[in-house]
């Protein structure tokens, strides 16, 4: 199995940017937002390939930085870009509570080399793997492979937590009018009814998808977008079932520059000990703007939750070692002494250790 990422190589060197006037801020969840972009006459410096990224230049009060993601809209079109949540106090809280019409934005043009474009010289069955927001550079990569050539095929396998954290559910559904679209949902909590669409996704729940929706008249290309956690299950399943099968990755969640203004990303990431049944998951490197269970979420580390205003305390943990930091309370509620909220606290060291009981 041959694996390439997309990865941009980190850099601190200055961006040239346009500004962009914000056209419309449309919500597509509770916590995403769709954000419709006007370059104006730099518009053609916009054009962009399928998976691609542009870079915002964000000032707030106490730092000034980079933030990027993937553009979703059609080539031709205007740019937009898709923005989940993912922290309070960060960049994703501005675009989907702050950000509004008619603001004006720095943006850097498109970059990234997700979709090979030697893939459109011949018909390829595209394996796309998806989990939350990593659904951005895929929804590009479908649009674009469905239209690049009559005899590519499309199959989509997308995990969410429930039906209603699903971004793009419509613009989806449109696409599997196609015959040669599939979109296959696993849910979190079980909403499909259905055993092979609940729960998390494993490395030999993969396998048995694979060995359902796979096409062996074709060539086959994996694209793969979501947490760690998420993205080493699917790989194991890759390399049980289809070992020759090229893969490409999208580094999620990881920014492929910083300002030289911005001191949180000059931070070290934290190493997180999570000890649960007895067993203990390691974390390395979370990002320190994350709350605890944030950063579980993206490595793939199940921690119970029910909510993430600390109103159900399901996500409550004995603090062993190193030192948190709170967020604001959204309810009155407080743990017992010697525990914490993993939906509330953010690292305040470097090494942290957890007792989920």
């Amino acid at each position: 199995m041959s694996r390439q990422n997309s990865e941009i190589q980190a850099t601190s060197a200055p961006l040239q940017t346009h500004p962009c006037r914000v056209q419309q801020v449309r919500r597509l969840t509770s916590e995403s937002v769709l954000v419709t972009l006007d370059p104006g006459d730099a518009l053609p410096a916009f054009r962009h390939e399928p998976g691609q990224q542009v870079t915002f230049c964000l000032t707030f009060p106490d730092r000034t930085c980079y933030r990027s993601y993937n553009l979703v809209n059609s080539p031709e079109g205007l740019p937009q870009v898709a923005v989940k949540q993912v922290a309070r106090g960060g960049a994703s809280q501005f675009f989907t509570e702050a950000l509004k019409t008619g603001d004006t934005l720095q943006v850097a043009p498109p970059e990234g080399d997700l979709y090979p474009a030697q893939l459109d010289l011949n018909a390829h069955h595209l394996l796309l793997f998806a989990a939350g927001s990593g659904i951005t550079p895929l929804f590009s990569v479908a649009k674009h492979a469905l239209r690049a050539r009559p005899d590519h095929r499309v199959t989509l396998f997308y995990a969410n937590r429930s039906t209603r954290h699903i971004m793009f559910r419509k613009e989806l559904d449109q696409l599997a009018v196609s015959p040669r679209m599939e979109v296959f949902h696993i849910l979190g909590d079980g909403g499909t009814g259905e055993e092979n669409s609940s729960g998390r996704l494993t490395a030999e729940r993969v396998a048995g998808l694979l060995a359902q929706f796979g096409h062996p008249t074709l060539k086959e290309c994996a694209f793969v977008s979501g947490p760690e956690g998420f993205q080493d299950a699917v790989m194991a399943g890759l390399r049980e079932t289809t070992p020759h099968v090229q893969v490409r990755d999208f580094q999620f969640g990881r920014q492929p520059h910083r300002h030289p203004e911005d001191p949180s990303d000059s931070r070290r990431g934290v190493n997180i000990h999570i000890v649960k049944d007895g067993q203990t998951r390691h974390i390395e490197g979370a990002p320190r703007h994350l709350t605890l269970l944030e950063a579980a979420d993206r490595a793939g580390v199940e921690v119970p939750a029910e909510c993430r205003g600390g109103i159900c305390h399901r996500c409550k943990a004995k603090l062993l070692d190193g030192r948190t930091a709170s967020g604001p309370r959204e309810s009155q509620r407080t743990p017992p002494k010697g525990y914490i909220l993993c939906c509330q606290e953010r690292p305040a060291s470097d090494e942290i250790t957890l007792d989920l009981g």
